[in-house]
């Protein structure tokens, strides 16, 4: 499922993203409007006029970040985990302003997209924000 996310977002496919989303017949839980699907949202961010938000980007840098486990879900990136350590944050580097990765570090709360998929392959999450 990791593989075909990243192969989606890199060609912006936000209807393969969607059907991907959906494969197993359960929604990926996403941020911002619970009134609009999760492509419809990912595009609208992405073409923000005034500031555009590379969220299929990060989606595909945080999907090649390495990865832990709770449970059944593997999470990315491990900066989301508790007890993240500086070399975690570190790895962020590129994906979010430097002053956004210290104050998330000096919090202890990565607020950034993280990407849940279980052990089956359901992709259950994509989450930005608190």
């Amino acid at each position: 499922m990791r593989e075909r996310i990243i192969k989606a977002a890199v060609a912006c496919d936000y209807a393969g993203l969607q059907k991907l989303g959906d494969e197993k017949g359960k929604s990926v839980r996403f941020s911002y409007d619970p009134d609009q699907d999760m492509a419809t949202t990912w595009r609208i961010q992405e073409e923000w006029k005034d500031s555009p938000q590379p969220v299929l980007a990060r989606l595909v840098h945080v999907l090649n970040l390495p990865f832990y486990q709770e449970g059944n879900l593997y999470w990315w990136p491990t900066a989301f985990r508790e007890g993240a350590t500086d070399a975690d944050f570190a790895l962020l580097k590129g994906i979010y302003p430097d002053e956004m990765i210290t104050d998330m570090r000096k919090e202890k709360s990565y607020i950034g997209m993280r990407v849940g998929i279980s052990a089956d392959g359901d992709w259950q999450a994509a989450i930005q924000g608190d």
